[in-house]
């Protein structure tokens, strides 16, 4: 986190700011995409307890030590599974979040429609802008790595919501771009 933050890219802030433009309500959380559990972490600390999906054994066995080592009074639920055929039925948590994950994607807009779903209320998608992506690509090469480009804009995510009948709220942030997507309310 310290290298991404000294390029540019403070992973606290950014999450800060994912919080804040989603204003999450009370209820049950899942998130895409567990990652190292950045996001997973910053949801515990908010009181959540969320249910957290990766197809990623290694980083989901990172995000176990990272998690344990913040020793918060709620629990994670992690899960091996894959976001383009979710196991959870229609309306199961009252809101999905997703960060970083959906370039990663080989079929993002699946994702996206598996994530409306299983959403009641609606969800939160966040990825990395040029600026991300720019810094992600820096940081990944220095570790001999390299990183995936998007293979869908979120504007063309933000339309697919839309189509799907949710509301949608755009933000950019320094080096990411955060969907707010809420279902409107039926009688």
């Amino acid at each position: 986190m310290r290298l991404f933050k000294k390029f540019g890219y403070d992973i606290g802030k950014a999450r800060e700011f994912i919080l804040r433009k989603a204003d999450l309500a009370e209820g049950r959380i899942l998130e895409i995409g567990t990652g190292m559990g950045h996001m997973t972490i910053a949801l515990m600390k908010k009181g959540f307890s969320p249910v957290t999906i990766d197809l990623n054994k290694e980083m989901q066995k990172k995000a176990r030590v990272n998690i344990g080592a913040m020793a918060l009074k709620n629990k994670a639920t992690l899960k091996i599974m894959d976001a383009e055929d979710l196991s959870f039925k229609d309306n199961s948590f009252d809101t999905v979040v997703s960060v970083n994950f959906i370039h990663h994607a080989s079929d993002p807009l699946k994702c996206v429609r598996e994530m409306a779903r299983v959403t009641r209320r609606g969800l939160v998608i966040a990825d990395i802008n040029k600026k991300g992506e720019r810094i992600m690509e820096k940081v990944h090469k220095m570790e001999g790595q390299t990183h995936p480009r998007a293979k869908v804009s979120m504007s063309a995510m933000k339309e697919l919501l839309e189509w799907l009948g949710l509301d949608v709220r755009s933000y950019r942030d320094t080096c990411q771009t955060v969907l707010v997507a809420q279902k409107e309310e039926r009688p």
